[in-house]
C-alpha cells in the first residue's frame, strides 16, 4: 500500500510541478505579447518626430558629392541623407530601412519639428505667399487698366462719337477736341408718318 501512496504523492508533486510551469510560462506569453504591442505601437508613431542626433557632425555639406537627396561624407565615409528634401513618408521609410543608423542633414524649427518637403505649414506659407502675389498681380493689372482709361479718354469720345472725327481733326486732333468746346449740333428730324 505505501507503493501506491507514493506513485501518488508523485503525481501530485508532478501535477503541482507543471501547474506551477503554465502559471510562469502565461505570464511570459502575457509580458512577451505587451512587449510586442508596445513595439508595433512606436512602430507606428511618427518616426521623425522622436529624432535625435547622438554627435553632430561637422563636415561641410558643400564639401560632399552627391545630390540634394544624398551626398558621400569624405571625411567619415559614410552617405549622408538631406531629410529635409525628402515627404516625410520617404524619410521615414529610410529611418526604418536604415534601422536609425545613418547620417542625416535636415532643417529644425525653434518647437523642435523637422522642415520636410511635404511640411504643411511649409505648403500653406507657399499657398498663401502665390494667393498674396495673385492678389497684387490682379490690383496691378486694375491699376494699369484704370490709368490706360483714364489717359485715353478723349479717344473713347470720339470713338463713342460725343466728339465727331472731323470736329477733331479741324481742332488739330484727338487731344486738341476737349469735351468743354462744343461741336457742332448734328440735327436729327423725326418723321411721322400717318
Amino acid at each position: 500500500m505505501t507503493a501506491y501512496r507514493n506513485d501518488v504523492d508523485a503525481l501530485a508533486n508532478r501535477h503541482a510541478s507543471l501547474s506551477s510551469e503554465v502559471a510562469q510560462k502565461t505570464r511570459e506569453v502575457a509580458e512577451s505579447a505587451r512587449a510586442l504591442n508596445d513595439a508595433k505601437a512606436k512602430q507606428r508613431l511618427p518616426v521623425l518626430d522622436n529624432i535625435k542626433i547622438a554627435t553632430p557632425c561637422r563636415a561641410d555639406w558643400n564639401q560632399m558629392a552627391g545630390d540634394e537627396r544624398s551626398r558621400h561624407c569624405g571625411e567619415c565615409k559614410k552617405d549622408v541623407f538631406n531629410l529635409s528634401n525628402m515627404t516625410r513618408q520617404e524619410a521615414e521609410e529610410l529611418i526604418r530601412a536604415k534601422n536609425g543608423d545613418l547620417c542625416a542633414r535636415y532643417y529644425q524649427r525653434h518647437d523642435g519639428t523637422i522642415l520636410l518637403q511635404d511640411c504643411s505649414v511649409g505648403i500653406k506659407q507657399k499657398r498663401k505667399r502665390r494667393v498674396v502675389a495673385g492678389a497684387v498681380a490682379a490690383l496691378l493689372g486694375g491699376g494699369a487698366f484704370l490709368a490706360y482709361k483714364l489717359t485715353h479718354h478723349e479717344r473713347s469720345e470720339v470713338v463713342m462719337g460725343l466728339v465727331s472725327p472731323e470736329y477733331a481733326q479741324k481742332q488739330g486732333g484727338i487731344e486738341a477736341a476737349r469735351p468743354d468746346v462744343v461741336p457742332p449740333v448734328i440735327e436729327s428730324r423725326t418723321v411721322e408718318i400717318k
